[in-house]
């Protein structure tokens, strides 16, 4: 009996001291557990912020075009206001008049000879064809600078939360009107059908395609300032498979070193001269994409020029 019983205090001795361990090592488990959360919060909120940052970069080489689409709009909508001006005093005149016939302060025969009077140095109908234009051309340049506005703040802003499902020609398209005055000299091809839907951050999607639009824009300007070639075309492609969308961006530019290829999203490489690039633009656009389940790739064209391929896992909706 003796033995039975220091056979049990050894047995619950050793269970006790597993049980000790077991414990302790779950502590430290959970401990490490909450500060790997608190690391992945910190690494989120980061590559959040080198979005964001890569964001005010883009929007920093877009300010010139930016500055020239708003100012057309703008030109014409002084012009016309400079010709309202010009007939504020015929108009008022015209108002005055009325008004006084209304208040009784004029009879008929005077009403009459006095817009006689002003019809001799108005012409009337001049007038109101120019005022009817003037409102007409001043509601489109102001629909226009709101347009523009609009394109940015929604492109710039950062949103809590930007989860959305949207269409991959809907973002292609945003794309291409941010980036307007830069596109202006390219033969430009979109072919996207409506209806194909993706799900995920649609301002983040949009910096992704902005940025391998402005790469394409660049490597086509090197092409010609070498005289390789005398225009500059970029061909935007959305195929699909049963799960997935393939976007391809195909561009005529001056392509790409293959010993370059396999470096050129890591962070702050560049195969730009000092200082004419952070490095930073196909790495931010790596993030964004794996962040969407997605993946980017790219190969040198036979000819020249680089096509960028984009894989989105298609909406589950």
């Amino acid at each position: 009996m003796q033995n039975y019983y220091k056979a049990y205090l050894r047995e619950k001795a050793a269970r006790d001291e597993v049980e000790l361990l077991l414990e302790e090592k779950t502590s430290k488990l959970y401990a490490l557990n909450v500060e790997l959360e608190k690391k992945l919060t910190i690494l989120q909120q980061q590559q959040i912020a080198v979005v964001q940052s890569e964001k005010m970069a883009t929007l920093g080489t877009l300010s010139a075009g930016v500055a020239h689409e708003i100012n057309n709009p703008l030109a014409y909508l002084t012009c016309n206001l400079e010709t309202f001006a010009h007939y504020k005093d015929d108009i008022n005149s015209y108002l005055t008049l009325m008004s006084r016939y209304t208040e009784g302060d004029l009879t008929d025969e005077q009403l009459i000879d006095q817009l006689k009077t002003l019809n001799q140095g108005i012409n009337t109908r001049e007038l109101t064809e120019d005022l009817e234009d003037i409102a007409n051309d001043c509601q489109e340049g102001c629909g226009r600078i709101s347009e523009i506005i609009k394109n940015l703040l929604d492109f710039a802003k950062p949103k809590q939360s930007d989860e959305s499902i949207f269409e991959v020609k809907e973002v292609i398209e945003h794309a291409i009107k941010l980036l307007e005055n830069k596109l202006k000299q390219v033969h430009l091809t979109s072919l996207s059908e409506e209806g194909l839907f993706i799900s995920g951050s649609k301002s983040n999607i949009t910096q992704a395609f902005i940025n391998i639009f402005v790469n394409a824009v660049q490597a086509c300007e090197e092409a010609k300032e070498k005289g390789l070639i005398s225009q500059s075309k970029i061909t935007v492609t959305v195929n699909q498979t049963e799960s997935e969308y393939i976007i391809e961006f195909c561009d005529n530019g001056i392509g790409i070193p293959e010993d370059d290829i396999s470096h050129i999203f890591e962070p702050f490489y560049s195969t730009k001269p000092l200082g004419e690039g952070t490095g930073m633009g196909l790495a931010v656009v790596y993030g964004i994409l794996s962040n969407h389940k997605g993946s980017i790739s790219l190969v040198n064209n036979i000819d020249n020029g680089v096509t960028v391929q984009v894989k989105l896992p298609k909406s589950k909706q």
